[in-house]
This record gives C-alpha cells, sequence and structure tokens, in this order.
C-alpha cells in the first residue's frame, strides 16, 4: 500500500507523523512506529540502519517515489524529508 497525500495529512492531524531520519530511526530502535516511508535519495549508511532497525521491530518500509524535496513538499515542509514515520 503506498502513502498519498491524504493518508500525510491525516497522520499529521493526528499527531502520528515522525518528520526527520534521526527521530525515524529512534522510533524505529525502540519500537514505536508501525511504518516508515523513506525518500529514494536516502543515503544508503541510513538505509542500511533502518533496514536492521525494521528487522527487530517489524517495521513495515515503503519506497517513496520522489526526492527528498518532493517527499517535504507532500508534507507541507518547505525542506527536504529524507524520512518519516508513522506512530503506533
Amino acid at each position: 500500500m503506498t502513502t498519498t497525500n491524504r493518508d500525510i495529512n491525516e497522520y499529521i492531524k493526528a499527531k502520528k507523523l515522525v518528520i526527520g531520519s534521526k527521530i525515524v530511526l529512534k522510533g524505529a530502535k525502540r519500537g514505536d512506529l508501525q511504518k516508515v516511508v523513506r525518500a529514494n535519495n536516502c543515503p544508503e549508511t541510513i538505509n542500511r540502519d533502518l533496514k536492521h532497525y525494521a528487522k527487530l521491530s517489524k517495521l513495515e518500509i515503503e519506497d517513496f517515489n520522489g526526492d527528498s524535496k518532493q517527499l517535504g513538499e507532500m508534507c507541507g515542509k518547505p525542506f527536504n524529508i529524507l524520512m518519516i514515520g508513522v506512530k503506533k
């Protein structure tokens, strides 16, 4: 299932959206997230860490069909976003 703009808006309204690779990785370590959406230009080192934590906490990883600039625009932010997480 792909995350749409409507899904992201609903997550923002429900205060379930976590923005930024550092915060998302912390949430993945703790098992606080149910899903992560990452931009297609996410660096390999961050991808490797995310895959490791996802395996441990059974986290769903979704690839966004666009770069970090497009993901930022989709979230309504004026900056680039490498990944977003959805809280449980």
